[in-house]
């Protein structure tokens, strides 16, 4: 009989969430929700209907999914009820410092940078790398191959510069892309991964999508991190070449005559036109890199490891010496901006106990600073949220 596991979902987002529901339902009997549907909850009304939840439908394991979500972070996922917890990140860069302190809370982190999974083991926590991209992908044996190169992806200003290079050099160019993450503009995942299959060369980016890193330990100091994208994977699992822009946790995983890497938009168009001319030096890197994607990173054989992870009996914890002022005060402001109007404002003010709980091993001045920008957002967030509302 398998293992009960809840997947905790931000909100439905069917080309992200269905392939990670996918992956562990092979192990699992796995359920999940979205905290969207909880968006009339406040903090403790959310964590008790989970922990309901969990208890109605024997729940053992619960996986958080916290990417670029600060409402799930160590206080939340320490009041959920359950044997064991895992928190699965994507995009880390920008988060680490902040996800780092959350992943304390949990016996595992699961990560889709392998640069990422390094570092969290430097700190002292089991990790391991997850490719969350796709589900059932299917062989890599592929017909004619009729599309020169392929991008798909958010069209971000810095994407698009080079986007606009690459075809006024006259490279023949298919874009498969969207400026936001409404699910919506997405193709289904069937038709995605036929025309990925279809093409010569699949083009990947790795910075950071934002216009500065907002990590705390360096805010406002760089404006992008080069990061692994799961989609250099899913281009050899479907028999295509993969020219990317540089990653340290690309080059943890391919050599450069696996997966030829780029640093300017002119690197990129030389080494494209250098495959595309080629046919005999294409279907080399072809080979090769295929060849490896599929021996390594199959979707069976790498899930296997991450269940027998999960399995384990004894997890090792991380000792913090303290949490720092920079976390406390957002999970402080999370906690207190769940459903906050200024006809819930009694409630809200209760949460305050839970504020008090949290920073009460921390230094008098971080319990006075933490308490008077509570205040502030309390009384400023429910006038803003209630005229919102009404508008």
């Amino acid at each position: 009989m398998k293992n009960k596991v809840l997947i905790i979902f931000k909100y439905p987002h069917g080309y992200l969430n269905q392939p990670i529901i996918d992956k562990f339902s092979n192990y699992y009997d796995t359920e999940y929700i979205y905290l969207n549907d909880y968006k009339n909850k406040n903090f403790i009304g959310t964590i008790n209907d989970i922990n309901n939840l969990i208890k109605l439908k024997n729940i053992e394991i619960v996986v958080f999914d916290v990417d670029y979500f600060k409402f799930i972070n160590f206080f939340f996922i320490e009041k959920i009820k359950c044997k064991k917890k895992v928190i699965m990140i994507g995009d880390d860069a920008s988060l680490h410092e902040f996800h780092s302190i959350t992943a304390n809370a949990c016996d595992l982190v699961l990560n889709s940078d392998p640069l990422a999974v390094l570092k969290y083991k430097e700190k002292g926590y089991e990790a391991k790398f997850f490719q969350f991209e796709f589900s059932r992908i299917g062989d890599n044996k592929v017909g004619k191959k009729e599309i020169d190169v392929l991008f798909y992806g958010n069209v971000t200003p810095d994407r698009k510069i080079f986007l606009d290079f690459i075809e006024k050099e006259g490279i023949s160019l298919k874009i498969v892309g969207h400026n936001n993450i409404d699910s919506s503009s997405y193709l289904p995942q069937d038709e995605l991964l036929d025309l990925i299959s279809k093409s010569k060369v699949v083009l990947n980016f790795s910075k950071t999508r934002t216009t500065v890193v907002q990590n705390y330990t360096s805010e406002g100091t760089y404006k992008f991190y080069y990061e692994f994208k799961g989609k250099v994977i899913v281009a050899g699992l479907k028999g295509t070449v993969c020219v990317s822009e540089y990653s340290p946790g690309q080059e943890l995983l391919f050599s450069e005559d696996e997966v030829p890497t780029f640093f300017t938009k002119e690197e990129c168009v030389n080494i494209l036109k250098k495959l595309l001319n080629n046919e005999e030096l294409l279907k080399k890197y072809e080979s090769k890199f295929t060849t490896k994607v599929c021996n390594l990173y199959e979707e069976k054989k790498s899930f296997e490891e991450i269940y027998n992870a999960i399995q384990k009996s004894n997890h090792r914890r991380v000792e913090l010496i303290k949490i720092p002022y920079w976390y406390l005060r957002i999970a402080a402001k999370q906690i207190l901006l769940r459903n906050l109007k200024l006809s819930s404002l009694m409630k809200a003010i209760f949460q305050f106990s839970i504020i008090f709980k949290i920073i009460k091993n921390s230094s008098f001045l971080t319990k006075l600073l933490v308490v008077f920008e509570s205040v502030i957002n309390t009384l400023w967030y429910s006038l803003a949220f209630t005229l919102k509302s009404k508008k």
